[in-house]
């Protein structure tokens, strides 16, 4: 059975790599976890076979689980929680009440509308209609005759399916890794893919395995080795080189960031530092800014840091944060920035399949208000 997790870096073509390596031949599943990736795959697949081929079958991870794992066993779902009359009336994507919730002094106290996880109704709403949160832990909990129903569910993939592909891995947290790696023990043709460095940069879905635990951030090496252990076989070489960043900007991010990232030539590009004219950058349109957050604020055309994930922009301009305003200096110490930061500025750096632009965030301050939308 093969079970491959293919480690990319940032621009080195995952989507492109799926779409151009699989057998149309075959029966494939691709999933992915937001709709925008579901259109890139789409038209990528495309470009590569002049169409998305008939045996090919592209899902959000979301609507997977809910129309093949969630809905086909709906009898068993109402049976497990003994509600057999349950009839589900669709789904919703608001999320289910929290455990605790503030009170008026602001302390966490007891949410009376929370339901336990062992009822239906920590799954469901009050109109029946399934939470969209919690669907992969629905599918975990759910059991017949002491059965798990991963068991039942792989069994009747593995007769629709031939290989399982799922584009940028590193976006799947707790519930939804959890239930990805109990289907891979079972299916035959599993393959991940996807950049350990881009995780944590979504506003969402950030905490929890497989990238934390209870000491805190899993390092890229322990990492590699709780995937390993999973039975996976890991694949460092294949995605190892960006075809977006140029060589300057890819030895640029390695030394500073001590995130290895290599660049295949395809594009030529320069770090320029551009406190001393900042106005060439911020007034060219050509030029993406690319800020940490409220990029909607700025007169000029900008993104979040975290929103510009998956972008490519032929240059790029980065704002910096005030803990990161000595990015020039010898002395800077990536191992002192919060991980989370550290992936988002990450993302940042190798958005440009041409010159990358450095701002300081000094610099930015002192001439913001002018370009701050009344």
């Amino acid at each position: 059975m093969a079970k491959r997790v293919i480690l990319a870096v940032a621009g080195a073509g995952k989507t492109y790599h799926i779409c151009h390596e699989i057998d149309p031949t075959k029966r494939n599943l691709i999933l992915a976890f937001t709709h925008e990736n579901i259109y890139n795959i789409q038209k990528e697949l495309c470009d590569a076979h002049g169409c998305v081929p008939e045996l090919t079958t592209v899902s959000t991870f979301d609507s997977f689980v809910y129309h093949q794992l969630v809905l086909p066993y709906e009898p068993s779902i109402a049976e497990h929680f003994g509600c057999p009359e349950f009839v589900s009336r669709g789904i919703c994507t608001v999320d289910p009440p929290p455990k605790t919730i503030k009170n008026s002094k602001g302390k966490h106290v007891a949410n009376p509308l929370y339901k336990k996880k062992d009822g239906l109704a920590h799954y469901v709403t009050m109109r029946e209609q399934y939470y969209c949160a919690t669907l992969s832990e629905l599918v975990l909990q759910v059991k017949k005759n002491r059965e798990s129903l991963i068991k039942r569910v792989a069994a009747r993939l593995k007769m629709f399916y031939d290989c399982v592909l799922i584009d940028e891995f590193q976006d799947f947290r707790e519930y939804d890794y959890e239930l990805i790696m109990a289907l891979a023990k079972q299916l035959d043709d599993v393959v991940l893919v996807g950049d350990y460095h881009q995780h944590s940069v979504s506003a969402t879905n950030n905490s929890g395995k497989p990238f934390k635990n209870k000491i805190g951030e899993v390092s890229y090496d322990d990492f590699v080795t709780n995937i390993i252990s999973e039975g996976f076989t890991v694949d460092a070489s294949t995605l190892a080189k960006s075809r977006r960043c140029s060589k300057d900007v890819c030895n640029y991010v390695s030394q500073k960031l001590g995130i290895e990232i290599t660049s295949n030539g395809d594009h030529s590009g320069a770090v320029k530092w551009i406190d001393d004219n900042p106005y060439s950058v911020l007034d060219d349109d050509r030029i993406i800014k690319l800020v940490f957050q409220e990029a909607g604020k700025y007169s000029f055309i900008a993104l979040n840091w975290s929103y510009s994930k998956g972008d490519t922009f032929d240059s790029a301009c980065v704002i910096l944060t005030d803990g990161l305003d000595n990015l020039d200096s010898d002395k800077f110490n990536s191992d002192r920035v919060r991980p989370s930061t550290l992936n988002k500025l990450y993302v940042a750096m190798t958005r440009s399949r041409g010159d990358l632009y450095l701002m300081k965030a000094s610099t930015f301050k002192a001439i913001r208000d002018s370009y701050i939308i009344q």
